[in-house]
């Protein structure tokens, strides 16, 4: 018979399951988004920081998206900070970013407002920060050079300015230096925000176990991609004395979830959809049997900016978007099929899931299937009992 002191901890090894929100005007739209994450369930709420969509304009219209006409652009974003502060309550779910970077924001002023939520909050957020792409930082005059090395030295300032107990602190490191510096905002209750750090090549998973709380990956190479980066993500973390297993493993996924097959293949026609696969990087292309568009060579994400994918050449890359292609790409299917995807994942170590949805660029009728298996999923996830995270 398990005690229940044994069953309480078992609880707290499960899976945790939470939701991304688009933090976008109008505001109406942004607290639809949080009530329906609660809805669905949440344990936390992530919002992403940046200063454009990664989706085309060119596949956000009325005519292919019916949210379109209350949503003009996907662009208008807010600052997740200044929502997160407005919207974190006292006893909903926590609430982070998924994710900033230490480029547009420097480490002086990430280290006092992520301090200053964890105050106001309560303890209630969660700082995910990365090393920065493209779409956010070319077209404002930012140049994204040397992103894990910037990452690390942020991260490393970050630290010492909340240890700092608001004595004088100097810094010098290869991109900030500070001399004398104040940061006098004290710790709550002993404590600071956890940081949760976004890293997908070899480098910067060592950053972040090291310097992590957390580790959030984007699942957008399958699974053995993610393996190769836990062997990085342990060897930083034993490197810097830390037990690897003391870490949040959180792993970002964007399931297309449909109850049956024909709303498959019309998920699998949507503009949106299509546009989200050109988002994916070149070797995940490869793996599916497909050469990107953008060649063998793009790395995705961090590469992307939608302002160069207009509507002529979406509908032209749009034809080598197939449906078999589609389902090659993403995690795609019923819950139930999208669950036996994830499970090898929680059997090496993941413990946190971050949930992206697509219901919002669906037509209702689709969508709501969609909600209803992405339900589903995070019921079945949460029952799930993590393995040790070892890197093997």
């Amino acid at each position: 018979m398990v005690s229940g002191a044994e069953e309480a901890s078992m609880k707290r090894r499960r899976v945790r399951v939470g939701c991304q929100v688009i933090a976008i005007t109008p505001v109406w739209a942004l607290r639809a988004n949080v009530i329906l994450a609660r809805l669905l369930g949440a344990d936390d709420i992530w919002m992403g920081d940046h200063a454009k969509s990664l989706f085309p304009q060119a596949a956000w219209r009325p005519a292919l998206s019916p949210m379109a006409r209350f949503i003009p652009s996907l662009d208008a974003y807010l600052d997740p900070t200044v929502t997160i502060a407005r919207t974190v309550g006292r006893f909903g779910p926590p609430m982070g970013t998924a994710v900033t970077d230490p480029l547009r924001r420097t480490p002086a002023d990430l280290a006092r407002v992520w301090m200053s939520l964890h105050h106001l909050s309560r303890g209630r957020v969660v700082f995910g920060i990365g090393s920065g792409e493209r779409e956010n930082t070319e077209p404002i005059g930012l140049v994204l050079d040397a992103p894990v090395s910037r990452l690390e030295d942020a991260l490393v300032a970050i630290r010492a300015a909340w240890s700092s107990s608001g004595e004088p602190l100097t810094h010098s490191g290869k991109f900030h230096q500070w001399n004398d510096a104040i940061f006098a905002l004290p710790k709550r209750r002993g404590t600071t925000p956890p940081i949760w750090v976004a890293a997908q090549g070899p480098r910067a998973c060592r950053v972040a176990g090291q310097h992590g709380d957390g580790w959030i990956f984007i699942a957008y190479s399958g699974f053995d991609a993610w393996l190769a980066s836990t062997r990085q993500v342990v060897a930083g973390a034993e490197a810097a004395g830390r037990n690897p297993d003391s870490l949040v493993r959180s792993v970002f996924v964007a399931p297309l979830l449909a109850r049956n097959q024909s709303s498959a293949e019309e998920m699998a026609r949507q503009p949106m959809v299509q546009a989200s696969a050109l988002i994916y990087p070149g070797k995940a292309w490869a793996a599916a049997g497909a050469t990107h568009p953008f060649g063998a060579d793009f790395a995705g994400v961090s590469e992307f900016d939608p302002v160069e994918l207009q509507a002529e050449r979406l509908a032209r890359h749009g034809k080598q978007i197939t449906a078999e292609l589609i389902r090659k790409l993403f995690l795609f299917g019923t819950a139930e099929e999208v669950l036996s995807s994830l499970r090898p994942y929680v059997d090496h170590g993941v413990n946190h899931f971050i949930i992206y949805s697509y219901a919002y660029a669906l037509k209702p009728s689709v969508a709501a299937g969609y909600l209803l298996e992405q339900r589903r999923l995070m019921r079945r996830l949460k029952k799930l009992t993590p393995g040790a995270f070892r890197g093997n």
